[in-house]
C-alpha cells in the first residue's frame, strides 16, 4: 500500500510537510478552511477538503478511510480541539500512524535550567492547558505521537519584512527567553517520526540557542544593515492577550529524542543560522 497522509490543517506546517511528503511519492489529502485561496497553489494531485469547526463534512469517510497516516496540525478554539470534536468516532477507529502538533506551551515556566521530554508538564497560560488537554485526548484515542514545537520561523514567516516596513517591535521583558525552531527542521522530524515511528512518543522541536526576542530582532535588523527599533517595556506595550500571555513565559527547552533517538541533527542549530539561510534565499 502506497503512503498516504491525512492532514487536518493545511497552514504554515502542513503545507510544508505536504510538499516534502508529495515530493517522496505520498498521496496528500488535507483540509484547510477556504480550498480556493489553494487554487493553483498547491499540485492539482492533492485532495483539498474545506474544515470549519462545528460543521461536519459529509464526504470525510470515503477520504478518510484511504489514509495510512493521520495528523493535525490544529490549535485548539475556545479550549477544545476542534478535530476531535467533530471526527472522534472516525478517529478512534483509525489504525495507522497518528501525529499532532502541540506546542512547549505545555511545559511551565523554568527561567533557570532546561526542559525536555522528561519534564512533567504543567501549563500556566489557558492556552497551554488546552493544548496539554488535547494531547492527552489524541493519546487516547489513537496512541498519537506529539510534537511539541517552540516558536515557528521560515520562509515567509520570519522578522524582515517588518523590519524593513518599520512595522517591527522589540518587547522589552527582562530575562524572557525562548527557543525557536526553523521550517525545514519541523519537516524533517516529523517525517522521521514517520519513518521510525513509535507510538505515543513525545517529541520537543526546538533548536539549541534560546533567545529574546529582542536579540533575534537585533540580529536580523543587523543582517539587513539597518538599525532595530527602540524597546517598549513590557508592561507598557500595547499587546493582545494573547501576546502578553507568551511574553509571560520563559523557558529553555532541549530534546532529548531527535538526536539519540532518530539520528537527526537539525539542518538550523539556532536562530542565527536560519536567519541568515532565509535572507540569502529570499529579496527583501
Amino acid at each position: 500500500m502506497s503512503n498516504h497522509i491525512f492532514i487536518f490543517g493545511l497552514g504554515y506546517v502542513g503545507r510544508h510537510l505536504a510538499a516534502a511528503l508529495s515530493m517522496r511519492g505520498w498521496k496528500i489529502t488535507a483540509t484547510t478552511r477556504q480550498p480556493e485561496k489553494l487554487n493553483q497553489k498547491v499540485p492539482e494531485s492533492w485532495t483539498i477538503l474545506p474544515f470549519q469547526a462545528g460543521e461536519k463534512l459529509e464526504i470525510f469517510d470515503e477520504h478518510f478511510s484511504e489514509a495510512t497516516h493521520l495528523l493535525s496540525t490544529i490549535t485548539t478554539v475556545s479550549d477544545s480541539d476542534p478535530v476531535l470534536e467533530l471526527y472522534g468516532p472516525e478517529i478512534k477507529k483509525f489504525s495507522g500512524w497518528a501525529g499532532y502538533v502541540s506546542a512547549t506551551s505545555v511545559y511551565p515556566d523554568q527561567p533557570d535550567g532546561w526542559v525536555d521530554e522528561n519534564t512533567m508538564p504543567a501549563p500556566v497560560t489557558a492556552r497551554g492547558k488546552a493544548r496539554l488537554t488535547a494531547e492527552q485526548k489524541w493519546q487516547e484515542y489513537t496512541n498519537a505521537e506529539v510534537f511539541r514545537l517552540a516558536g515557528i520561523y521560515g520562509p515567509q514567516r520570519n522578522p524582515f519584512a517588518e523590519l524593513l516596513e518599520g512595522t517591527a517591535r522589540i518587547i522589552d521583558k527582562p530575562n524572557q527567553v525562548f527557543n525557536r525552531i526553523h521550517q525545514t527542521d519541523i519537516s524533517q522530524i516529523l517525517i522521521a517520526g514517520m519513518d521510525k515511528p513509535r507510538p505515543g512518543r513525545v517529541m520537543n522541536l526546538a533548536d539549541g540557542r534560546p533567545a529574546s526576542q529582542g536579540d533575534v530582532l537585533s540580529y536580523a535588523a543587523g543582517l539587513l544593515g539597518i538599525n532595530p527599533p527602540a524597546s517598549i517595556p513590557f508592561e507598557t506595550a500595547d499587546l493582545s492577550p494573547m501576546a502578553r500571555s507568551f511574553f509571560s513565559s520563559c523557558r529553555r527547552v532541549r530534546s532529548n529524542i531527535i538526536g539519540p533517538e532518530l539520528g537527526l541533527e537539525l539542518v538550523y542549530p539556532d536562530y542565527k543560522k536560519g536567519l541568515e539561510a532565509i535572507l540569502a534565499e529570499q529579496n527583501f
